[in-house]
């Protein structure tokens, strides 16, 4: 038997190789952005395990406070109202009521989870409509804003979710199965026999669980609290599997950029500092019952207190619109 001997016959009938797709720059950016160099080391899962043990440590105090049937759930949006703006954490954190801003982000993701999946090609227009029919006919809860919508304000929503996820494809080159591309996908970490437990929802994750990167797509511009929120993210990812992510990014469609961080020992202390410093502030102002601070910033635009708060109204009131 002889291997590599090319015959005339075999050499026409021979499959032709796929090429490679013919990215354009903002695609190209991405793949860039989120590809793994040739020198890349994962943490040691050492690493790991000294974070859980501070975490732990750093909590054991408060956790008593909780049990399972009460347990503490923390979330991103819980860490960034507390240490955005006390005031409004206490305010906000048995409320909540959907809005134009919060409609178009829930569209939007539902669009990009279909998107992924989709087989065969796609136009925007109509998985934004599957988007809506899908949620509209659903047990989420944004199922009743969408049922009430008149028709002007379902053309709208519509309109905007149509624009951002043309930008989603136009930015992010179609994602290969071999990626492992997951969208939606939450995670969990239980401390303390669950009386605290940690929460997040990624937008869109690619890898296998030793290299994984983590993704935030966001419509608008990129901020500070978002590189905080991939780190929560990570932490969270990381104390759940044994396995740090390898990459975190957050891709503002609007400006076709990611903001990337690589995930380090160091990212992973950084979020442990923040999530427990947030849990001791819920702990003194949502029991022992301590005067919350008033921070007036972007948030206030969202605020409950904003038609009352005298820092709320001042802000503003000098505020200038920003897409947030």
């Amino acid at each position: 038997m002889q291997y590599g001997c090319a015959t005339r016959e075999n050499a026409m009938t021979a499959p032709t190789p796929t090429p490679e797709p013919d990215y354009n720059p903002m695609q190209q950016a991405v793949l860039d952005a989120l590809g793994k160099s040739p020198d890349w080391v994962p943490l040691p899962r050492s690493v790991v395990d000294t974070v859980r043990t501070r975490i732990t440590d750093e909590l054991a105090d408060v956790a008593g406070r909780y049990t399972p049937d009460k347990a503490l759930w923390v979330s991103k949006q819980k860490l960034n109202t507390v240490h955005g703006c006390e005031a409004q954490h206490m305010a906000a954190r048995d409320t909540f009521e959907w809005n134009p801003n919060i409609a178009k982000g829930t569209v939007l993701h539902k669009a990009v989870e279909l998107g992924v999946h989709w087989r065969g090609d796609t136009v925007p227009a109509d998985i934004v409509d599957e988007a809506i029919a899908r949620l509209a006919d659903s047990n989420h809860n944004i199922a009743d804003y969408l049922a009430a919508l008149s028709e002007g304000d379902r053309a709208q929503l519509r309109s905007y979710v149509v624009d951002m996820y043309t930008r989603f494809e136009e930015c992010f080159p179609r994602l290969k199965p071999a990626w492992r591309p997951v969208t939606e996908s939450a995670a969990r970490y239980e401390m303390f026999g669950g009386a605290i437990v940690l929460g997040t929802r990624s937008d869109l994750t690619l890898g296998t669980a030793d290299q994984k990167v983590i993704i935030d797509v966001k419509s608008g511009g990129l901020h500070a609290s978002h590189r905080e929120d991939l780190r929560f993210y990570a932490l969270v990812e990381a104390l759940r599997s044994g396995m740090a992510p390898r990459r975190l990014a957050t891709y503002s469609l609007a400006a076709a950029r990611a903001d990337v961080e690589e995930v380090s020992e160091g990212v992973l202390q950084a979020a442990v500092r923040r999530v427990v410093d947030g849990i001791r502030t819920i702990v003194a102002l949502e029991l022992d019952g301590r005067e919350p601070t008033k921070r007036p910033a972007a948030h206030c635009r969202w605020c409950p207190l904003n038609t009352s708060c005298a820092e709320g109204i001042a802000f503003l009131s000098r505020d200038i619109d920003d897409d947030y």
